[in-house]
């Protein structure tokens, strides 16, 4: 029977006071495909591996990062007798990047709905500033300093930015951000902790009724609050997250359509189906061929060649 990839609950905001963690690992055995709900970075500076996002195949080695998004299944696997280390950095993005004042950096890793995850190549001048930022970021974790949230906060924008910036530097552009992004607003405490529920919960029978008594708000009310944080009304931003990890589970794995349908949070596979063909305007089963044939047709589209150039 084909293995549904692990839900790491434990990585959420009820669990850890600050929604962030770092550490740096030394392995050479592989890493089983799982999921959970917190924007994840990979930061090679040995050896290498391979890192299998959403199906596609990354050969990732020194100076390679790697940008994994909520709820996207991925895994690590080693390449025989080699070791490899890495930085490992989980946040919540949306937590962490709420002011409006960070707008533009969390749009720089947004990607739009079936794009590939964000990955990029530095150079050994970028590779060695982000070592030793990422080396600063895990003596202060794992410390008992004072202002040490303040501190991993501050070092966490440093190097998202110098990750930005060196992938702009390298495409000689302006960033842009992306088309599907909604107009910013000032966040505040309870929206945050609304969305964040949402995130965590959303493979639930989550209803709007449920959220107006859990948060104590009216219904219209909390209804007027998302669509003008996201975008989206409640229903679209459900379905939105429920699809995109169906699209996950479609490519990542094996498992029946069926059993797509009920890990993505569907009790009906009829409302899936239905969602599914107006979110990506075709069925889960063509999609999952679809997909099939795109990785079969440019296998190497996302590896590395000896010199370390994209091929």
């Amino acid at each position: 029977m084909p293995q549904i990839p692990i839900n790491d609950r434990s990585l959420t905001q009820e669990t850890f006071s600050f929604p962030l963690i770092v550490h740096e690992v030394t392995r050479k055995t592989s890493v089983a495909p799982h999921f959970h709900r917190f924007f994840e970075i990979s930061f090679y500076i040995g050896g290498c591996a391979w890192e299998i996002v959403d199906g596609s195949m990354i050969l990732a080695s020194r100076g390679m990062v790697v940008c994994k998004l909520p709820h996207r299944i991925h895994s690590t696997k080693t390449r025989a007798g080699n070791v490899y280390t890495k930085f490992n950095l989980m946040f919540d993005i949306d937590i962490l990047l709420e002011s409006e004042r960070d707008s533009e950096l969390k749009h720089f890793y947004s990607v739009k709905p079936g794009d590939d995850h964000p990955l990029f190549l530095l150079d050994e001048n970028k590779t060695l500033q982000l070592e030793q930022s990422f080396r600063e970021m895990v003596a202060e974790f794992n410390s008992e300093s004072p202002f040490k949230k303040t501190f991993i906060r501050a070092k966490l924008m440093e190097i998202l930015i110098i990750v930005a910036r060196s992938r702009m530097e390298e495409t000689k552009g302006d960033f842009v951000a992306p088309l599907n992004t909604p107009p910013i607003v000032k966040s505040n405490r309870r929206m945050t902790d609304i969305l964040h529920y949402m995130n965590n919960h959303f493979v639930t029978d989550l209803t709007l009724g449920g959220l107006s008594r859990k948060f104590n708000i009216s219904i219209p009310h909390i209804s007027k609050m998302i669509k003008k944080t996201t975008g989206m009304n409640f229903s679209s931003y459900l379905n939105e997250m429920r699809i995109e990890l169906a699209c996950s589970l479609l490519v990542s794995t094996e498992i029946s359509i069926l059993e797509v349908s009920e890990e993505s949070g569907y009790r009906s596979f009829k409302t899936f189906s239905r969602r599914f063909l107006q979110n990506k305007g075709m069925s889960p089963t063509k999609y999952r061929k679809y997909r099939a044939a795109l990785a079969n047709n440019d296998t190497n589209a996302n590896y590395l060649d000896k010199s370390h150039k994209y091929i």
